[in-house]
């Protein structure tokens, strides 16, 4: 509202800026909306409570492991819930491969190890694991009773844990193949070098604005020049005569 520009510069800058405003508000709103559905259709759990009352996506474990023994035989309401959704579900799997596929196409939770699951996560860059753990698990090497191997098992394991080296192989064969990509899937904001092309068309369309200005006051002052100098030579053409 109010006085538009009448010169051809005011003009193009005022429509530039205005084209500018539009596709950044365009670009905002496309953004925000993506954001709203992503945020719609996929659901964050972070605890077995939080799975345990929700019913949008469905979740197991293989079937007679020792995890499923585990939420069986478990005093914990929250833990026997989950296990009455998985029998009256069916939603046992009978490997871990077949719950990782499940996991893959989606609206599916796998429950396994902690250990199994980092290592998957780590091949699997679009799968992820909540923190919440139930229970910390030791494993060790079974040998018969009165093995001499227990013995030498023992002194082995205790220098590989000293020196580092079970640490580096945890490193090695835990560490993931997906560099970048948790920033490139949790990071859905706008970035600058996503509106470059909306800020070179600003710039370009200022650039030309201010070229247009700077012409049309050089021609204004030549025009204004070559007023000025009729001006004069009619004014002494003018006293010249009075003076005959």
């Amino acid at each position: 509202a109010g006085p538009h520009p009448k010169a051809l510069s005011g003009r193009v800058v005022s429509a530039i800026w205005w084209i500018f405003a539009v596709l950044l508000l365009a670009c905002y709103f496309a953004n925000f909306n993506s954001v709203l559905n992503s945020k719609s259709k996929h659901i964050s759990i972070t605890s077995f409570e939080e799975l345990a009352n929700q019913d949008v996506i469905d979740y197991g474990t293989i079937a007679n492991g020792s995890t499923m023994l585990f939420f069986k035989n478990s005093n914990n309401p929250v833990y026997r819930r989950i296990h009455q959704h998985m029998e009256r579900k069916k939603s046992y799997v009978s490997t871990m491969q077949e719950g990782v596929r499940l996991t893959q196409e989606g609206n599916f939770a796998f429950i396994g190890e902690a250990v199994s699951l980092d290592l998957v996560v780590a091949r699997y860059c679009k799968l992820t694991r909540a923190e919440e753990l139930i229970s910390m698990r030791s494993y060790s090497i079974g040998a018969p009773l009165g093995s001499p191997l227990v013995k030498n098992l023992t002194i082995a394991i205790l220098q590989l844990s000293e020196s580092g080296e079970l640490t580096h192989l945890r490193e090695k064969w835990w560490a993931s193949s997906c560099v970048g990509s948790d920033e490139a899937h949790t990071s859905e904001a706008l970035n600058p070098h996503d509106l470059r092309g909306l800020f070179l068309l600003l710039g370009l369309g200022l650039g030309i604005g201010l070229l247009l200005a700077l012409l049309e006051l050089l021609s204004r002052a030549r025009n204004r020049a070559k007023d000025g100098k009729v001006g004069r030579k009619a004014h002494m053409f003018k006293s010249g005569h009075r003076i005959k």
